[in-house]
Parts: C-alpha cells; structure tokens; sequence
C-alpha cells in the first residue's frame, strides 16, 4: 500500500501458503519439494489457449492504450513467491515475498544475502524491468514478507512475519528482540516492520509481537512517513498504546495450543522508534486481517475475516453477522468479511461494517480513493452477499456442487464504501463457473478501482485483454479494471498451462500498473523478462509492468 501520492492507496491479503503447527513452527508446502497446487472446480479442465513459449515474448497486447512492458519470471531452484507490489512516481516496481532459494537467476547487486531456511525478499526493477537491485531479510527460522508500501521518497516499507531470533533488527526501534518464546519451549513467530531506502539498505528493522505469534499482513505509509501495520495476534499481551481495544477479546485458551486470533493494527512513528497507537480488533472467535489502507488524512482502513458475532461495530452498513449455520460443528457462525475505518488518532471507530451473506466470505485486500470510499476484494460462497449496481448480479459457481464430498466454489466480490460507510456505492459479484477468488485490489486518482486475483473459471469476464484473452488450462491470475460506478473497463487473464495466481496490484500517479504473484507454468506470458524460463519445476515469482 503506498503513499507515494494521496490520491494511490491499497492493500491486500496474501495468499497464505504457511500452516501453524501448535509448536509455532510453521510448515511451507514445497520445502520437500512438493509443490501443492489447489484442485480446480470442474469447470478448469484444460483448455486450448495461443502462449508464447518459454522465453518468447507475449503479444504487445494493447487496451485503450496500454500495453504489457515487461512480464518476467523471478526466482531461483526452489520456492519463490511474489505475495505484493507497488510502483512509484518514476515507474519503478518494487515486489515483495518469500523464497527458499539461496539465489535468484539474475546478476544483481543483493544488498543483504540468504540465510536459512526461508527468507523474505524485496527486488526492485526499473520501468523497462531490469533487476536494479534485491535484498533477503531473513534470520536463522522462517521469514516471509506479505506486504509492502512506499512513500513518495521511494522508501519501501515491509512487513511479514519471522520465527528468527537473529532477524536483523535495527538499535533504538520499538522492539530490537523477539518477545514469541513461549510456543512449547521454541521460538514463536513475531510481526516485523523494515524500512529500505530506494536503494535497498534498511533505515529502521523492529520485531513486533507478544509472548505468542503474530503475523504481519498489510502495510500502508501516510504522507509524513508513518507506516501502518495490520496483522494478526493470538497474545494477549501485543502492545497496546491509545487502543479502541485494549485487550483481546478471543476466548481464552490454555498451554501451548494456538489461541484464536485477532487483528491488531499498529501506528508507528517516523523512524520505527514509537509508537502512535496501537490497538485490538476483534471478538470472541477468531478475527483475520485481509489488509490496510490510509487516506490523506491518516485514517487507517482495515479489512479481513471474522467469525466473532460480537465484532466491534460502529455506523455499520451491516451490524451484524449473517451466517450463522455454518460447520462443524452444527450451528457455527460462518465467516463475514469486515470493514473498519480507525480516526488519525487510533482511538474511536470512524465506522465498522460486516460485509457478507449467509455463507462465508473472505476480505482480501482494500484501497481507499481520493474521496474516502473504502474498496475491498475478496471471496464469497453466499447467494444473498448484497449486491448494488452490479457488474455481476449473482453467484455463478454451476461447476461447483453441495453433493458429498462437498465442493463449494466461491466467486470474488467488489464493493465500494460511501464515505460513510453506511451505503454501497456499488457491489458486484466477480467470478465464472468455478472457483474466483480476490486478493488484491488498488484505486487510481480518478477512482478506478483494479483487482487481482485466482481463478478456476474458463469463463471468468474478460474484455479488452491487456495480457491474455484466453484460459491458460489450470488455474490463472486475472486483473480487472472498474470504473468509479463499478462498470468494466478491461479484464485479464494472467498465466499460462499450470497453477498461476496474481497476488498483489498497484498503480501509480500517471497510470502505470505492477502485477507480481506465482506461477508454476513453464509457458508463462513473458515480455523483455530479466528471467525468462522457469527454475526447475517450482513456483517462481513473476513481475509485470503495464503502461
């Protein structure tokens, strides 16, 4: 989520590829080499698509002008995984993400080198995608990066989460030293916070934790170089400063077996050394963020996923939860997304919404636009998920089915928030046949909104491709571009004959768009790429530049 302009804001959730044991370990499906690739609903069988083959360019696809600059793998041998990207005012793309390689395919200056394990990584690239420089941040345990933002400085701020008790942290910042230790006698897994400057080098590094786990999710800077931080805790000791809550409200839980969740989101002050606010967000079960956004006015915007009928909810659209006959067992509430708006000072809600239908929803990712409207992406398995001036007026999961075993497919969803957040400006469903999920979302200054995502559906919406027209035979990316009344302007497919998702989007002051996110496939639509096949036969991050 950047503040590189006032008018550029979003964020999004990642897609999680990391388990919690109840040691506090996490476990990463492909570290045995296993690459682990979601089944696809019935509608994804394998379809005859026209793809460049590997290390030949894609076509100079062009919409309304726009066209693909650059689309390039990045990775080495084993697991790498682009989960979020921003570029700034010069067109620079910086990404962010997770990787158990020791060393990418490329020739440029790393800043910081690969430790152990699995480390977080941050590249960035020029406008015409040569590599400028990478970095690893990572210790002796699991690191990943799930978010990054910049300020119009072209600083980039990272956050994620690391169980390594030698995570390079900076001196004088609000926590040098892992405070997770009490996940049966190993370290847990903190939140972390690290500023680069534009070449690379960290300015500030701080854990950001209790004596449990904590996962940092989203992060956004404000115009004065504030970073915002949204994530997830289950100690009920995560700092708290000028807090709407104080405390956890999750119910209590005993021993080393992980606690429910909920949100936390942080203010930080300029140099990581203070903190502004800090606060819960959450109920009695558990609460997951899905991102952060701030406007000009340093109100952070904050969605995700409860399950907690006593959410904290203020001026709210929808005051409370929807479904609740979800299982097992019998009875359980299902997940709701939420939407909550905090004032500059952290300390009362502007408003707090569910968002959701009768069976459950994700939130995913959210922007919020020059005029304060919040934005948000994300999933949803409901028939009655409320829907105002509708791209897509219904769920559309045919190749699904309720039949035993159960597959259930969800569709994306896009909903815009009025100011106030107490009506819809628009809300539409965003999906084909099978399985469509929303990940990211941002907002350019005049309001369009662009979403990134997964999708299983052969016939997911498409319109004036700017990368791909057709289905690559697995499972895809898409991008998709709405107008500020929620009308399509293009739509895309993004992959090739494998697993492919997008998992972050940004867009910049003068239009330029960055997608990065995984892929699997060795035909992957590439363009001018700094890396142009796939190493070996595991995922790979890929970057892409439109203008």
């Amino acid at each position: 989520m950047s503040a590189q302009s006032p008018r550029v804001r979003r964020d999004r959730r990642p897609f999680t590829v990391a388990v919690v044991t109840t040691a506090g370990l996490l476990l990463i499906g492909g570290v045995a080499g296993v690459a682990h690739r979601g089944l696809p609903g019935n509608d994804a069988t394998a379809a005859t698509a026209v793809r460049p083959a590997a290390g030949q360019p894609a076509a100079p696809a062009l919409n309304n002008g726009r066209s693909v600059q650059f689309s390039t793998f990045l990775g080495g041998r084993l697991w790498d995984e682009a989960t979020d990207t921003e570029v700034d005012s010069a067109g620079n793309t910086y990404v962010a993400g997770f990787t158990l390689s020791s060393r990418f395919q490329n020739a440029a200056a790393v800043r910081r080198p690969f430790r152990e394990l699995v480390d977080a990584f941050v590249a960035k690239l020029s406008p015409s995608g040569s590599l400028l420089w990478q970095t690893f941040l990572g210790g002796n345990d699991i690191d990943i990066a799930n978010s990054v933002a910049l300020d119009s400085a072209g600083n980039a701020y990272v956050t994620g989460m690391t169980g390594s008790v030698d995570f390079p942290t900076t001196a004088g910042t609000v926590q040098p030293a892992i405070r997770g230790r009490d996940c049966q006698g190993e370290p847990c897994h903190d939140a972390f916070a690290v500023k680069l400057n534009p070449n690379g080098q960290v300015v500030y590094s701080t854990f950001l934790g209790g004596r449990f786990n904590e996962e940092g999710v989203g992060i956004a800077v404000d115009k004065n170089g504030r970073a915002y931080v949204s994530g997830n805790t289950d100690s009920a000791d995560f700092p708290t400063k000028n807090a709407v809550q104080p405390t956890s409200r999750s119910t209590p839980c005993s021993g080393d077996l992980p606690c429910p969740y909920d949100v936390f989101v942080t203010k930080l002050g300029q140099n990581g050394a203070s903190i502004f606010y800090s606060t819960y967000l959450g109920g009695k079960e558990s609460d997951t963020s899905g991102g952060i956004a701030v406007d000009t006015n340093g109100s952070a915007y904050v969605t995700g996923t409860t399950k907690s009928p006593n959410f904290p909810t203020a001026n709210a659209l929808s005051p409370a939860i929807h479904g609740r006959a979800c299982g097992p067992p019998p009875n359980e509430p299902c997940l709701d997304a939420f939407v909550t708006k905090l004032n500059p000072a952290g300390n009362r809600l502007s408003y707090s919404t569910y968002l959701g239908g009768v069976k459950p929803e994700r939130g995913s990712g959210i922007a919020v636009s020059s005029s304060g409207s919040a934005i948000v992406t994300g999933s949803t398995q409901s028939r009655d998920f409320p829907t105002v001036h509708a791209l897509q007026g219904r769920l559309d999961n045919a190749s699904c089915t309720e039949l035993q075993p159960q597959e259930q497919c969800h569709d994306g969803f896009v909903s815009k928030l009025a100011a106030s957040g107490r009506t819809l400006v628009y809300s539409t469903y965003l999906g084909g046949k099978a399985e469509d999920q929303g990940l990211a979302v941002a907002v350019d200054r005049g309001g369009n909104a662009y979403v990134a995502g997964r999708t299983d559906s052969r016939n997911f919406p498409v319109r004036a491709p700017v990368v791909q027209a057709r289905f690559g035979g697995y499972i895809d990316g898409f991008a998709t571009s709405l107008t500020p009344a929620g009308g399509l302007i293009w739509s895309t497919f993004v992959g090739g004959k494998e697993a492919d998702r997008v998992e972050g989007i940004s867009v910049n002051p003068s239009l330029r768009i960055a997608m990065a996110g995984r892929t699997l496939s060795p035909n992957f639509p590439t363009r001018r790429p700094v890396q142009p096949a796939l190493i070996d036969k595991d995922y790979d991050a890929f970057v892409i530049g439109v203008r």
